[in-house]
């Protein structure tokens, strides 16, 4: 695994992303952890303060190695480049300024408890729990 993404554990529409991208990431190139977790405590502390309340996606592209972290709709497209195929066709849009496309991130992120309710903690799959960090 190469890739970290940070998810709000909270979210509904969060967990259904992990999901998808759990689906189709067949390399197992991507790991998962909460940003409520231990593993986002540690690894996210050097943040500055505005990236620090944000509780939005976080791609740590290299995470063991050279790691370079991206937010909001740059992390998403960015998570898409990486998976690569198809997905790429869509990905290359992170190499746009994210000013292009963070406001229609910060719109959804805005409304996601209420059109994605999450009333349970979603159980990782036994087959894919190994790429959860805590």
């Amino acid at each position: 695994m190469k890739h970290l993404l940070f998810y709000d554990g909270q979210c509904g529409l969060c967990d259904k992303m992990v999901q998808w991208v759990l689906e189709r990431d067949d390399d197992e190139r991507f790991a998962f952890a909460p940003l409520q977790g231990e593993t986002a405590k540690m690894f996210l502390k050097d943040l500055s303060p505005e990236l620090k309340n944000l509780d939005s996606l976080v791609l740590v592209e290299n995470y063991q190695f050279q790691p370079k972290m991206h937010v909001m709709g740059k992390g998403a497209f960015r998570t898409l480049w990486l998976l690569g195929g198809l997905w790429t066709l869509v990905g290359w849009i992170s190499f746009l300024p994210s000013f292009l496309y963070d406001w229609a991130y910060r719109l959804v992120a805005r409304n996601r408890h209420k059109l994605f309710p999450t009333t349970t903690c979603p159980i990782p799959n036994p087959a894919t729990e190994h790429r959860f960090l805590p």
